[in-house]
């Protein structure tokens, strides 16, 4: 029988896990993600699993058949699983709808949402603290014998299934079904545990089915002492504390190890929770021999106190053992696979010993406090006072403790409280044997507070190893401490600022990610103007391009203050009344006072908020409409950001926004592949009606969109402001070509793609679930960089938005493709490449070597490297402009090509295909398809396949001939060069079944 409790028990656990994880992230939707809405969110659920055991334990001997209760509350908690999305919808949808308008921001706003957050999931966790009392009630009716082993493995088998439970969840469930169907598999898990064991409990009748007969005898119950009892539910509350004060540290401590991600956070937790189940089935044996019980609690405490401690030079080495795990797996699927095995491997490192420990006390406990008068009663009662030690640890450490101490200290204080547990058993172990100790075990109690605090003073917490990022760059280095100018742990993140020494700069990072840098031109402002430096193209160009589609604003807010420079740009707009910035980590905007006086406005501006608080939450509570809301969060893979970056926010925020308000995204597109990039577009195409998408840097993904109706025209004189062209002095300028430059696509370009579904949504959250492992193999939405950055852009043939040649011989934003082709064709006009970029010398030779052939007679040695040089020498003259071709150049071409009466037919197709795509002239450019693709057909390729492929495909568009389109992109279809994320690939498909047809993947395949 008991193997069989034992396994349902597993499931048991697995699921209530599950739930916890996916309420979770339920809760943070309707209260946010702020530090304080995690921590409450945790101490609702604990404290109604504390409820429930309480409840349990006082009655629990009056229940005659605890199993069949056990199973009946099983049901219950899947029944309410099953009905949990549901109810979430109704309600929050009645909140924003109805409760929150007509309560406006205040203290009723915060009560309300609090009381109804707690409603949401209260009835189910009094439920889930009901079931361990119950089902360990019923193993122990089943025999008289063993009632120390059978809690034992119970707990054990309990904390197994919730430690696979959260892996299961964040690594499978949550990828396959979503939060729905997640809650979806837990309550029928459930229900099937319910069945199995009320099934089981008919049929199997029990040999102790009266509460009276106590599984242990009364004689042996009254050996422990009221004195004694009341100490043992002391240790079992201030356990609790410590293990929570030991996991927020761990938790914390980690995130600069393994990277604050989602699944690093299910990796912590499932590692925690699995030392708790093995520390339970170390200890089977033992817990039911009560000689000596007392002082081999006490031993444990001791233990578990010095362990802890033992974690922090444990810790500092991680760092080095992540740094030779990113040298040694590649940057492949299967090397994914492997780096998260062995992040989870330091996890259990650090936190195996002591939660090991952690694991067998409340099996001691419970077996010591069942010899006392409650008898049954003690189950519930211990479980009960132990969550709610729980509690008041998640509380004091992530509130008062961590940002009071540090890391470092808040883990030895949990160790000292273990200690001081620990040596208090120990005299009352000498009491209750009438002796007294004065030898080994004090003498043990003392070493070991002498161990923690040697712990403590001795290891050093190096700064420049704890922000070194890891994770990221797989070096972990002391050398930036030197050069730390902040660093301070709050209680979202670590935060540091430290100087960059190559360039005098500045970069701000939380939990070892840079998140902004500037460089010293903005703190001292050099004698010539220069082009951006680091991050400041982003943080400057983000909030001013979308300005410059709202010139009229006069409210606006950013979620996400980095180094403040945003929300200094925008407050530059002599317009504006009020910006309102939106951090969630207090400590981030002390950090960015090292950037004064280059962000100076955002701190002495009296227009310039702050606001502390989970932006979803903000606005919801605040109430107040923005005409500008700038969003730039830390990159999607960190936990909690993707949820910035759903459907259902931008419908959230689309409720405070006026009339004609607009909305910018800010989007990191090095770290993402094209199928990420395009969930987010995807979701704000579902609640924005007109957007387009700019290149903010060479990694830096805008989009700006309309609340209602087309998006205006930008108005580019917004950069004329007085304050504004101020700060932009110290860069070159910057034309309104340029501007258009940046551009990379209107939402008329996805009107095809984007209505099928794939929206990033907060109950399907595909950002947060492929943001980190994107991350690891180090992908790049290459289709997205490639739209308008090529010459024959796809983004450019489709729109057909024409764009002159550039006039300036620089680039004021580096990496954007088009700015340096506008760049290399001023050079090549104006012949003046003094500083010029060694390529583009490169470039200007070969164009001259191409224009002396085309002005010979001589015959090309190799056809096909001819048209390449053609293709070169067109691209590079035409200069970043979109449909304007250089009618001198193709005259050149044509003239050579009619004084070789041998050249190739392909060659000559090649260059009409080329001039009608330079010119729009889709008439010339599909017959030329017609004679590539068939070459091609044969593999006799004269242009690139991703080239031919696409521009073909749009011709054929263009010219209404669906079928050849059709054909021409099994060619794109099947190119090696492209990845099967590319967007691309997806953006023609899309387009040719809009044109009608069935989907072209089955020509391909054909």
């Amino acid at each position: 029988m008991l193997p069989f409790l034992c396994l349902a028990f597993i499931v048991s656990g697995a699921a209530g896990l599950v739930y916890e994880s996916i309420w979770t992230r339920y809760l943070g939707l309707l209260v946010g993600h702020s530090a304080y809405a995690q921590v409450l969110v945790l101490v609702i659920f604990l404290g109604g699993m504390s409820l429930g055991a309480l409840a349990v334990g006082r009655r629990g001997e009056r229940v005659r058949h605890p199993l069949r209760w056990y199973a009946a509350v099983e049901v219950a908690i899947g029944i309410i699983g099953l009905l949990f999305h549901d109810i979430f919808l109704w309600t929050t949808h009645a909140l924003y709808d109805s409760v929150f308008p007509s309560l406006g921001p205040g203290v009723m706003h915060v009560v309300v949402k609090w009381s109804v957050a707690a409603l949401l999931i209260l009835p189910q966790s009094v439920l889930l603290g009901a079931t361990f009392p119950l089902m360990t009630a019923g193993a122990l009716r089943r025999s008289s014998e063993g009632a120390g082993r059978r809690i034992s493995l119970l707990y054990f088998a309990n904390s197994l299934g919730a430690a696979v439970g959260v892996l299961l969840a964040g690594f499978y469930l949550l990828a396959v079904a979503g939060l729905p169907g997640t809650l979806l598999a837990a309550a029928i898990a459930n229900i099937l545990v319910a069945g199995a064991v009320f099934v089981v409990d008919r049929r199997v009748p029990s040999p102790v089915a009266e509460p009276t007969t106590a599984p242990v005898a009364v004689a042996e119950r009254t050996e422990v002492s009221a004195k004694i009892r009341r100490l043992l539910l002391i240790v079992s509350f201030g356990t609790a504390v410590s293990s929570f004060i030991y996991e927020i540290g761990w938790i914390r401590m980690l995130s600069l190890v393994l990277g604050a991600a989602t699944h690093s956070f299910e990796l912590m937790l499932s590692a925690f929770i699995l030392g708790l189940a093995i520390g339970a089935f170390v200890i089977r044996r033992r817990a039911g021999d009560d000689r000596g019980a007392l002082m081999r609690l006490a031993r444990v405490q001791l233990a578990m106190g010095v362990l802890a401690a033992a974690t922090l030079p444990v810790y500092m080495r991680s760092f080095q053992w992540m740094a030779d795990f990113m040298a040694a797996f590649s940057r492949s699927p299967a090397g994914y696979t492997a780096f998260s095995i062995s992040r989870y491997a330091i996890c259990l490192a650090v936190m195996l010993p002591a939660t090991i420990c952690a694991g067998m006390t409340l099996p001691l406990i419970t077996r010591l406090l069942l010899r006392g008068p409650k008898g049954e009663r003690a189950l519930g009662q211990v479980y009960g006072v132990n969550t709610l030690g729980s509690i008041f640890g998640v509380a004091l450490a992530a509130l008062i403790v961590l940002p009071t101490l540090g890391l470092k200290w808040m883990i030895v204080l949990g160790a000292m409280i273990d200690i001081a547990l620990g040596a208090w058993l120990i005299v009352a172990s000498g009491e209750t044997a009438r002796v007294r100790l004065v030898g080994r075990p004090r003498l043990l109690a003392a070493a070991a507070c002498g161990v923690v605090l040697l712990f403590g003073v001795s290891t050093r917490f190096d700064r420049g190893v704890l922000s070194s990022g890891v994770f990221r760059y797989g070096v972990a280095s002391s050398t930036a401490a030197q050069n730390m100018v902040f660093f301070a742990d709050g209680r979202t993140a670590t935060v540091t600022v430290r100087r960059i020494p190559a360039s005098n700069g500045l970069s701000l990072a939380t939990n070892g990610k840079p998140d902004a840098s500037l460089g010293p031109e903005w703190f001292v402002p050099p004698a010539t103007p220069t082009r951006f430096t680091h991050d400041a193209s982003t943080q400057t160009l983000l909030p001013l391009v979308a300005l410059a589609h709202v010139p009229q604003a006069r409210v606006a807010a950013i979620i996400g203050q980095g180094s403040g420079m945003s929300s200094h740009a925008l407050l530059g707009a002599s317009g504006l009344k009020r910006v309102v910035t939106i951090e969630i980590e207090p400590e981030m905007v002390r950090a960015s006072r090292a950037f004064y006086p280059a962000n100076r406005r955002v701190f002495d501006d009296p227009r310039s908020t702050f606001v502390y608080d989970d932006a979803r939450s903000y606005f919801a509570s605040a109430g107040e409409r923005y005409d500008l809301i700038v969003s730039e969060p830390s990159n999607p893979w960190v936990a909690g950001v993707s949820g910035l970056f759903t459907t259902e926010f931008y419908s959230h925020v689309r409720r405070y926004m006026n009339q004609g308000g607009v909305f910018a995204q800010w989007l990191h597109v090095s770290e993402m592949h094209d199928g990420l990039v395009l969930s987010v577009v995807r979701a704000l195409a579902e609640n924005f009606t007109d957007y387009t998408l700019y290149n903010v840097s060479n990694h830096d993904l805008l989009i700006v969109a309309s609340r209602d109706g087309k998006l205006r025209a930008p108005d580019w004189s917004v950069f004329a402001d007085s304050a504004i062209a101020e700060d932009y002095r110290r860069v070159l300028p910057i034309t309104p070509e340029m501007f258009e430059a940046l551009r990379v696509a209107d939402a008329s370009t996805f009107v095809p793609l984007v209505g099928g579904g794939g929206a990033n949504s907060d109950f399907f959250p595909t950002l947060d679930l492929g943001a980190e492992r994107s991350r690891f193999l180090k992908e790049e939405a290459s289709g997205f960089v490639s739209l308008s950055g090529a010459r024959f852009g796809l983004a450019r043939l489709l729109e057909q938005r024409r764009a002159i040649a550039g006039v300036q011989p620089y680039t004021v934003v580096g990496g954007i493709p088009r700015l340096e082709e506008m760049e290399l064709a001023a050079r090549v006009r104006s012949g003046d490449f003094k500083g010029a970029d060694p390529a583009q010398v490169v470039a200007a030779g070969r164009l001259r070597a191409t224009r002396r052939m085309l002005a010979s007679t001589e015959s090309p040695i190799d056809w096909r490297a001819w048209v390449e040089s053609v293709r070169d020498a067109e691209e590079t003259i035409a200069g970043g402009s979109a449909g304007v071709d250089d009618a001198a150049f193709y005259a050149e071409v044509e003239r050579y090509l009619a004084r070789q009466p041998g050249a190739p037919r392909e060659a000559r197709a090649a260059v009409d295909f080329l001039h009608g795509l330079a010119s729009w002239n889709y008439s010339q450019a599909a017959p030329a398809a017609d004679v590539l693709l068939g070459a091609a057909s044969k593999g006799d390729f004269w242009l690139s396949p991703d080239l031919l492929g696409e521009g073909a495909v749009v011709a054929y568009l263009k010219t209404n001939n669906i079928a050849a389109a059709r054909a021409a992109y099994g060619l794109v279809a099947g190119s090696a060069t492209r990845d099967a994320h590319d967007l691309r690939r997806e953006l023609l498909a899309a387009w040719i079944i809009a044109a009608s047809g069935p989907r072209p993947e089955e020509t391909a395949a054909r």
